[in-house]
């Protein structure tokens, strides 16, 4: 706690004026209750909203706002989730998966790319940045954990330490977390009674986007847990916003075409989704099992 402590006054000496980036996840909320009961500073909270989130999202985040008495701003990306996959690619297989997938077929059409990182970035991180700056703040805190919590971020957190300055974004992030793991996350909020997402309360993996495909190749992937718990969300993404083409493509290795005419044969993607929901569950034939981070 020391640590992380002196990370965030230190972080505040250099920049008075700055924001918490708040996602109502179980960090975010471990880092508010640090910053707003552990020390004096007051940073104004910004959530990112992407359009993808749980419905209780934004409820809850005011709630919990509310309680610590802390200054809520709402970011939202220039264009919706549908045209940002359209233009960049869509937010399956994760990160480095998606890159490698990428390279794997890079001499096949498959009629669509992947990209989480545009995803992530252009539908969350930039919006929540530019408020930032537009609310005269210079520094933004995040509930980052680096290697605890994701193999790309502990390169990252090896490569730029807790305080760094994103020359893209003209902006310093802190990330005061670095170095905590779940369990140590666990134990805090329950020493701390904190209340945490109702979707994570009732045994959410993550609160994070709902359509987003990252953890589709694992056995407790989100596909299938939001089939399960918000069918009418789930119907959207598979069908209307014509993911389940996609995730079939990729299952199955074969381009966009081929699959278009396959689900056609079957009576439709509406018939498919109806008759056999399952089998959009996973981007593998044979999901990797758990997700061991």
């Amino acid at each position: 706690m020391k640590t992380t402590l002196d990370i965030i006054n230190h972080a505040m000496q250099e920049h008075p004026n700055a924001a918490l980036a708040f996602s109502g996840g179980s960090d975010s909320i471990v880092l508010m209750d640090v910053i707003f009961k552990r020390t004096d500073h007051r940073p104004v909270v910004i959530y990112a909203d992407s359009g993808m989130e749980h419905p209780e999202t934004l409820p809850f985040i005011r709630k919990v706002c509310k309680r610590y008495g802390a200054s809520l701003h709402v970011a939202k990306p220039t264009r919706s989730y549908l045209e940002q996959w359209q233009a960049q690619g869509w937010p399956m297989l994760g990160k480095l998966a998606a890159v490698m997938w990428m390279q794997k077929h890079r001499d096949r059409d498959f009629g669509y790319r992947l990209n989480v990182t545009g995803c992530c970035r252009n539908m969350k991180i930039l919006p929540a940045r530019k408020l930032t700056k537009q609310l005269g703040c210079t520094l933004q805190f995040t509930g980052q954990r680096g290697n605890q919590d994701d193999a790309l971020r502990g390169m990252r957190e090896l490569k730029d330490g807790s305080i760094c300055y994103i020359k893209a974004d003209k902006l310093t992030v802190c990330n005061p977390l670095l170095g905590w793991t779940d369990m140590m996350i666990r134990r805090y909020i329950k020493q701390n009674k904190l209340q945490q997402h109702p979707a994570k309360a009732r045994g959410a993996i993550t609160i994070g986007c709902l359509y987003c495909g990252g953890g589709g190749q694992f056995t407790n992937s989100g596909f299938r847990i939001l089939r399960h718990e918000l069918p009418e969300q789930w119907r959207r993404f598979i069908v209307d916003n014509g993911a389940g083409e996609i995730i079939l493509s990729i299952k199955y290795d074969k381009p966009l075409d081929p699959v278009r005419e396959a689900v056609k044969s079957l009576g439709g993607i509406s018939a498919l989704a109806d008759a056999h929901p399952w089998i959009f569950d996973f981007l593998r034939m044979r999901p990797l099992r758990g997700y061991d981070k």
